[in-house]
């Protein structure tokens, strides 16, 4: 049986054996690719590290640069739960359901393409 090999990144993960940071197993493939579980116990453990990262390395504006949102909605969004931003985002991208569930980077990166198609097709209207 393996071992862990881990120690959870997040400073203020309770989840291991004494209350303190959850030790765990993540092979070298996720430490090569720099996958979610080469950092974390848990993608929610991930997420608040990184957040934990993110406001220690600097003061300066953090937030996405978004076209569909200003700055205040974009600090209302970080300000929502977590599972309601989730909800949230299924219904936004139900039409790439595939067999009844919803893979959110396979929808996005199907949303890019679409997007990416469509600035290409512009661009060769606008050539002719």
């Amino acid at each position: 049986m393996k071992k862990a090999n881990h120690i959870c990144k997040y400073s203020k993960c309770t989840l291991g054996a004494d209350g303190g940071r959850k030790e765990y197993y993540a092979c070298d493939y996720c430490d090569r690719i720099n996958a979610w579980k080469s950092v974390a116990c848990c993608k929610e453990h991930y997420d608040l590290y990184i957040q934990e990262v993110l406001e220690a390395r600097s003061a300066a504006n953090k937030l996405p640069e978004r076209l569909d949102k200003t700055e205040e909605e974009v600090k209302e969004l970080y300000e929502k739960p977590v599972e309601q931003v989730l909800e949230e985002t299924k219904e936004e991208l139900s039409e790439y359901v595939v067999d009844g569930e919803l893979n959110i980077e396979e929808a996005v990166n199907k949303v890019n393409e679409e997007i990416s198609a469509k600035k290409t097709r512009k661009n060769r209207k606008g050539r002719n």
